[in-house]
Protein backbone atom coordinates (compact mmCIF):
# COMPACT_ATOMS: atom_id res chain seq x y z
CA UNK A 1 0.00 0.00 0.00
CA UNK A 2 3.19 2.50 0.83
CA UNK A 3 4.33 1.56 -2.60
CA UNK A 4 1.31 2.85 -4.55
CA UNK A 5 0.66 5.72 -1.60
CA UNK A 6 4.25 7.00 -2.65
CA UNK A 7 3.60 6.54 -6.46
CA UNK A 8 0.51 8.24 -6.38
CA UNK A 9 2.34 11.09 -4.40
CA UNK A 10 5.49 11.34 -6.61
CA UNK A 11 3.47 11.15 -9.77
CA UNK A 12 1.06 14.03 -8.49
CA UNK A 13 4.41 16.01 -8.10
CA UNK A 14 5.99 15.42 -11.25
CA UNK A 15 2.98 16.31 -12.86
CA UNK A 16 2.35 19.50 -10.94
CA UNK A 17 5.95 20.47 -11.11
CA UNK A 18 5.48 20.02 -15.40
CA UNK A 19 2.49 21.97 -15.68
CA UNK A 20 2.94 25.25 -14.34
CA UNK A 21 4.45 27.30 -17.17
CA UNK A 22 7.02 30.70 -16.04
CA UNK A 23 5.49 33.35 -18.97
CA UNK A 24 7.32 36.18 -20.15
CA UNK A 25 6.19 39.38 -21.35
CA UNK A 26 8.69 42.11 -22.83
CA UNK A 27 7.54 45.27 -21.13
CA UNK A 28 8.22 48.04 -23.67
CA UNK A 29 8.76 51.50 -21.71
CA UNK A 30 7.01 54.53 -22.18
CA UNK A 31 8.83 57.11 -24.24
CA UNK A 32 8.58 60.98 -22.65
CA UNK A 33 9.76 63.77 -24.07
CA UNK A 34 10.08 67.29 -22.30
CA UNK A 35 9.79 70.93 -23.95
CA UNK A 36 10.43 74.05 -22.41
CA UNK A 37 8.11 76.93 -24.05
CA UNK A 38 9.77 80.75 -23.30
CA UNK A 39 7.63 83.64 -23.49
CA UNK A 40 8.47 84.72 -26.83
CA UNK A 41 7.79 81.30 -28.39
CA UNK A 42 3.67 81.44 -28.26
CA UNK A 43 2.21 82.47 -31.73
CA UNK A 44 -1.10 84.08 -32.50
CA UNK A 45 -3.66 83.23 -35.55
CA UNK A 46 -4.36 86.39 -37.48
CA UNK A 47 -7.19 87.82 -36.33
CA UNK A 48 -7.50 85.80 -33.05
CA UNK A 49 -7.16 87.33 -29.82
CA UNK A 50 -8.92 84.79 -27.55
CA UNK A 51 -6.07 82.17 -28.43
CA UNK A 52 -2.22 81.49 -28.45
CA UNK A 53 -0.74 77.96 -29.45
CA UNK A 54 2.92 76.43 -29.67
CA UNK A 55 3.67 73.69 -32.01
CA UNK A 56 6.55 70.59 -31.47
CA UNK A 57 7.56 69.09 -33.72
CA UNK A 58 7.79 65.27 -32.50
CA UNK A 59 8.73 62.90 -35.20
CA UNK A 60 8.37 59.81 -32.52
CA UNK A 61 4.36 60.70 -32.67
CA UNK A 62 3.90 57.94 -35.26
CA UNK A 63 0.66 56.66 -36.86
CA UNK A 64 1.10 53.63 -34.46
CA UNK A 65 0.36 56.60 -31.22
CA UNK A 66 -2.22 58.46 -33.24
CA UNK A 67 -4.28 55.28 -33.96
CA UNK A 68 -3.57 52.78 -31.31
CA UNK A 69 -1.38 53.91 -28.20
CA UNK A 70 -2.03 56.48 -25.35
CA UNK A 71 -0.50 60.17 -26.12
CA UNK A 72 -0.17 61.95 -22.49
CA UNK A 73 0.31 65.93 -21.99
CA UNK A 74 1.16 67.86 -18.70
CA UNK A 75 2.07 71.71 -18.12
CA UNK A 76 4.00 72.57 -15.65
CA UNK A 77 4.47 76.93 -14.90
CA UNK A 78 6.42 76.40 -11.67
CA UNK A 79 9.34 74.66 -12.62
CA UNK A 80 8.37 71.56 -12.60
CA UNK A 81 7.55 71.49 -8.74
CA UNK A 82 3.93 70.20 -10.11
CA UNK A 83 2.28 69.60 -13.54
CA UNK A 84 -1.36 70.05 -14.82
CA UNK A 85 -2.45 66.85 -17.06
CA UNK A 86 -4.17 68.60 -19.96
CA UNK A 87 -6.93 70.07 -20.76
CA UNK A 88 -6.54 72.17 -17.81
CA UNK A 89 -7.32 75.90 -16.32
CA UNK A 90 -4.20 77.43 -14.86
CA UNK A 91 -4.11 81.00 -13.51
CA UNK A 92 -7.65 81.72 -15.46
CA UNK A 93 -5.93 80.32 -18.74
CA UNK A 94 -7.65 76.83 -20.56
CA UNK A 95 -4.65 75.39 -21.61
CA UNK A 96 -5.41 72.56 -24.10
CA UNK A 97 -3.48 70.29 -26.39
CA UNK A 98 -4.31 68.62 -30.00
CA UNK A 99 -1.51 66.28 -31.41
CA UNK A 100 -1.31 64.23 -35.16
CA UNK A 101 1.35 62.10 -36.99
CA UNK A 102 4.24 64.20 -36.06
CA UNK A 103 3.23 67.02 -34.08
CA UNK A 104 2.10 68.08 -30.56
CA UNK A 105 -0.20 71.82 -30.59
CA UNK A 106 -0.69 73.11 -26.92
CA UNK A 107 -3.33 75.45 -26.88
CA UNK A 108 -4.03 78.94 -24.27
CA UNK A 109 -7.33 80.17 -24.39
CA UNK A 110 -9.98 82.41 -22.77
CA UNK A 111 -12.43 79.73 -21.07
CA UNK A 112 -15.35 81.40 -21.11
CA UNK A 113 -14.31 82.48 -25.04
CA UNK A 114 -15.19 86.05 -24.82
CA UNK A 115 -14.38 87.26 -28.16
CA UNK A 116 -13.21 91.03 -26.51
CA UNK A 117 -10.90 88.90 -23.85
CA UNK A 118 -7.13 88.79 -25.48
CA UNK A 119 -5.39 86.19 -23.97
CA UNK A 120 -2.31 86.97 -22.26
CA UNK A 121 0.77 85.77 -23.28
CA UNK A 122 2.09 83.79 -20.05
CA UNK A 123 4.56 85.71 -18.41
CA UNK A 124 7.15 82.95 -17.30
CA UNK A 125 8.82 79.14 -19.28
CA UNK A 126 6.37 76.90 -19.60
CA UNK A 127 7.45 73.32 -19.33
CA UNK A 128 5.38 70.54 -21.48
CA UNK A 129 5.85 66.44 -20.64
CA UNK A 130 4.40 64.38 -23.55
CA UNK A 131 4.31 60.79 -22.82
CA UNK A 132 3.83 58.01 -25.46
CA UNK A 133 2.75 54.69 -24.01
CA UNK A 134 2.11 51.51 -26.25
CA UNK A 135 -1.36 50.11 -25.90
CA UNK A 136 -3.42 47.23 -27.27
CA UNK A 137 -5.99 48.17 -29.70
CA UNK A 138 -9.29 46.19 -28.79
CA UNK A 139 -12.13 47.71 -31.50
Amino acid sequence: MKNYLTLAVGFLAILGFTSCTKEYYDVVPNKTFVYTIQPNQWAWDTGVINQIYYDINLPELTDYYVDQGIVSVSLSVDDEASYNILPATIMGTAYSVNYTTGFVTIYAEDPVFDPDFEVPVPDRRVTVKITLSDADFIP
